[in-house]
């Protein structure tokens, strides 16, 4: 249980008349009132994280060249079924 105390006769006779028209219990509406501005503040929250300059991180990938034309190779191109087949990396990975 959580009490409020609120010092404010001004905000007490708004809430208490609200409440009437709502013919709402005042301790139901401040606890939907409390609801509410939790969750739109929930909402409003963001993530804050910083962005990395990706010219910055990037690395070239070195590889042989043997000459060989993989022009026509298309990655993954083996696989069926695409869950399955994390499922099955994640299996391999977690040995």
């Amino acid at each position: 249980m959580l009490a409020i105390k609120i010092d404010n006769p001004e905000i007490e006779n708004k809430f208490k008349q609200y409440a009437k028209q709502q013919k709402k219990a005042v301790d139901d509406l401040v606890s939907e009132a409390l609801k509410m501005f939790l969750d739109i503040q929930r909402q409003d929250d963001e993530l804050i994280y910083v962005k990395k300059d990706p010219m910055k991180h990037l690395h070239k990938v070195e590889y042989e060249d043997d000459g060989e034309d993989l022009n026509d190779v298309k990655p993954y191109s083996h696989v069926e079924d695409s869950a399955l087949y994390v499922h099955n990396l994640r299996r391999e990975r977690e040995k």
